[in-house]
């Protein structure tokens, strides 16, 4: 006999149009909005403090059910379930989560736990979750691991094809190829110095050189990595990697034209 559906709950209006992205922007770059599921006390204070002074909006239910309801309800970018969480049964609310018709079946789920585990971090891939985080962790390596999993779920158009097409009419093919390698060089270079630049203000103009030479071919992902350490320098360690991988994508992606 075959089981029974998994119970789901009533999606309200705002999430079932929204389809379950909180906000608009680049995801390697916007604030998000997480949901701290059954986190000890102790951890929830540092982390809901570190998430938030980031620019994050931090969401935080004491059980599964209490989660489940905060979803049904609001646009949430991630759940970072604590695998003790009150009735998350540890592996059960995630496989569930994954049968519930979309948008909740395609939200990110990290898993945390306590001591690592033989076996754990497979187990909760194969259970559904998108990454395994363990204690003790700071909230910048939390944030680093948040936005992993949201941008896997969540890619960015690297490129603006407005502007690929404006460039095409104004300067041809060939035209637009040399501007292309002259806007990555300069911007390659910007990102170099931003690595060892002591000073915020010398980082805020690098990125800010940076953002127009990704401006001007149309990397608009690059470049809204670049302008995010622009408006805070002194978060450039955790928005290093993004402008980084933004980068690399704009790359490839003129590359292929």
């Amino acid at each position: 006999m075959a089981s029974p559906s998994p119970a789901f709950p009533t999606l309200s209006a705002a999430v079932l149009l929204g389809l379950g992205r909180p906000g608009a922007g680049d995801p390697r770059v916007r604030p998000l909005t997480i949901l701290l599921a059954g986190t000890a006390a102790s951890d929830t204070a540092q982390l809901r403090a570190g998430l938030e002074a980031a620019g994050h909006r931090c969401l935080l239910a004491a059980s599964w059910p209490e989660a489940t309801g905060m979803l049904s309800r609001i646009l949430v970018d991630v759940v970072v379930q604590e695998l003790t969480c009150p009735g998350a049964r540890r592996f059960e609310a995630v496989k569930r989560l994954r049968a519930w018709p979309p948008p909740l079946s395609r939200l990110a789920m990290v898993a945390m736990a306590g001591q690592q585990e033989r076996g754990l971090e497979p187990a909760c891939q194969e259970a559904g979750f998108d990454a395994l985080v363990s204690r003790p962790l700071s909230p910048e390596a939390l944030e680093a691991a948040l936005r992993r999993v949201v941008v896997a779920r969540s890619p960015a158009e690297p490129l603006d094809a407005l502007r690929r097409e404006e460039l095409l009419a104004e300067f041809g093919q060939e035209g637009r190829r040399i501007r292309d390698r002259a806007a990555l060089d300069e911007a390659a270079a910007c990102v170099v110095r931003l690595r060892s630049l002591p000073a915020l203000p010398d980082v805020q103009a690098a990125a800010a050189q940076a953002a127009r030479a990704f401006d001007s071919v149309g990397a608009k992902a690059a470049a809204a990595a670049a302008r995010a350490i622009e408006a805070k320098p002194d978060r450039r360690p955790v928005l290093l990697q993004p402008l980084i991988a933004a980068s690399v994508a704009a790359k490839m992606a003129l590359r292929r034209g």
